[in-house]
């Protein structure tokens, strides 16, 4: 194939690679909203695909002597890609199981830094994970049909390999001129101190982020006790998190049993709740329950360490018909 022969193929094949990107961006946004995920929160920089810039790809396939193609445009994969940028690496694995367990796309994972370690346990580089992304079968999507052998590139980064790789690969892998050893072995230690604070980001977010609460799910299953009684779904605020941290030790694997049997013998509770959606943000959190239950079966260590305003307390009692001193 000549330049000339390439370039009109990749013209006239744009708007498939086109619709195929975008495709797989929507697909994998899509899968992260229905696991609850914020995407301007999860996704530190917005996912969007991207044609390979033509320059670029026609360099890469005539001119770069490193590159030995027989048949350059279905051997290049990357003419367009999609990149997600997290926070941490448990993010990561959940878009990877997100792609490899998708009915749409057959994949192949050509890079992976965990693999890379486990074959080069010495060597600090480069990390990202890269899938190589193609439909399952014939699609129409945008009003354009995508063939079975049209590949897409998907990278998944943290936002500090993504830092340390928009530095590198202008810097250095599209250097103009010989790169001296000094550099790589700068930027091999800026990657090994990169990969040791991932490391720390996550044992930290670990730390903050998983306790009896979630060791016993006791959030969920309120939750879930709260819709199928108000028809109403919680919404958990700060307010309630300042609470469960005050009454930390009151959680334990019979907790929300405890609670269960509490309403079962006081269901009231729940017309309180849909009669006064609006006058108490607690109202609206499945919390409510356990501040309850503690009303009703603790109530000494409640009013001892109550950590909000005393008078939302005292409204929760009274609306409930409990006796608790008003100050």
């Amino acid at each position: 194939m000549t330049e000339t022969e390439f370039r009109a193929l990749w013209e006239a094949e744009k708007p498939v690679y086109q619709a195929w990107g975008a495709f797989v961006a929507d697909s994998v946004k899509s899968a992260l909203k229905s696991k609850n995920k914020d995407l301007d929160s999860f996704l530190k920089i917005p996912a969007k695909c991207r044609l390979k810039d033509d320059t670029s790809l026609i360099d890469k396939a005539f001119y770069r002597p490193e590159k030995k193609y027989e048949d350059p445009f279905n051997e290049i994969e990357d003419k367009v890609g999609v990149r997600f940028v997290v926070l941490l690496l448990n993010d990561i694995k959940e878009i990877c199981d997100l792609i490899e367990n998708s009915p749409m796309w057959t994949f192949d994972a050509c890079k992976h830094f965990d693999k890379d370690k486990e074959t080069s346990p010495l060597l600090f580089t480069y990390q990202s994970v890269h899938y190589i992304l193609r439909p399952r079968n014939d699609i129409q999507t945008d009003s354009v049909l995508v063939p079975s052998t049209t590949p897409c590139e998907v990278q998944i980064r943290t936002l500090l390999q993504h830092a340390h790789a928009e530095l590198t690969h202008d810097a250095i892998y599209k250097a103009k001129r010989t790169v001296k050893p000094g550099v790589h072995r700068t930027v091999a230690k800026s990657m090994a101190l990169i990969e040791t604070t991932d490391d720390f980001f996550a044992s930290v977010t670990a730390q903050l982020n998983y306790g009896p609460l979630e060791e016993f799910g006791i959030l969920d299953k309120l939750d879930n006790i709260y819709f199928t009684n108000t028809g109403m779904h919680s919404h958990t605020q700060k307010s309630s998190l300042l609470i469960w941290d005050k009454f930390e030790q009151c959680v334990n694997g019979q907790l929300v049993k405890n609670i269960q049997k509490f309403l079962d013998t006081d269901s009231h509770i729940f017309k309180i709740v849909k009669d006064n959606p609006a006058s108490n943000i607690l109202y609206s959190q499945s919390t409510l329950l356990f501040v309850y239950w503690m009303l009703k079966k603790k109530k000494a260590r409640l009013l001892s360490d109550w950590p909000l305003s005393r008078k939302i307390l005292e409204s929760l009692a009274h609306d409930a018909g409990i006796s608790i001193p008003v100050e």
